[in-house]
């Protein structure tokens, strides 16, 4: 009897151990995948940093195609909307969003504080 435990113990956790490597090796969920853009090796990154209810410098040497992370450090949401509607970017307090920079030049005010202004050029 005790043998007959220890077996079906042991089949347990093998079993337990091949189940947990199956699901380890799904791939990532559509959404999952699509949440954030991946830079390629043309692509830059410029990140526009929100603090003190700002929006701090605007990237000088932006080219169509690089990623703008927007990140912002302040206690409140903010956004980053366009005035053209081209974007509309929310972030939460604490939070990072990355998008992808599209060639113009973009004005742009947060929609919860409509005095934040800033301008963005894109080549």
């Amino acid at each position: 009897m005790i043998a007959l435990q220890h077996a079906m113990s042991r089949t347990l956790i093998l079993l337990a151990a091949m189940l947990a490597l199956a699901v380890g090796s799904l791939p990532a969920s559509a959404s999952d995948r699509a949440s954030t853009p991946t830079t390629t090796p043309t692509q830059r990154v410029h990140v526009v940093v929100i603090d003190k209810m700002e929006f701090g410098p605007m990237p000088t040497d932006v080219r169509a195609g690089d990623i703008i992370e927007w990140d912002n450090r302040d206690i409140f949401e903010h956004s980053a909307t366009a005035r053209d509607g081209s974007f509309d970017i929310d972030l939460k307090p604490a939070s990072k969003v990355r998008s992808v920079a599209t060639a113009g030049t973009a004005a742009f005010f947060c929609k919860y504080h409509p005095t934040m202004t800033a301008t963005l050029v894109v080549r």
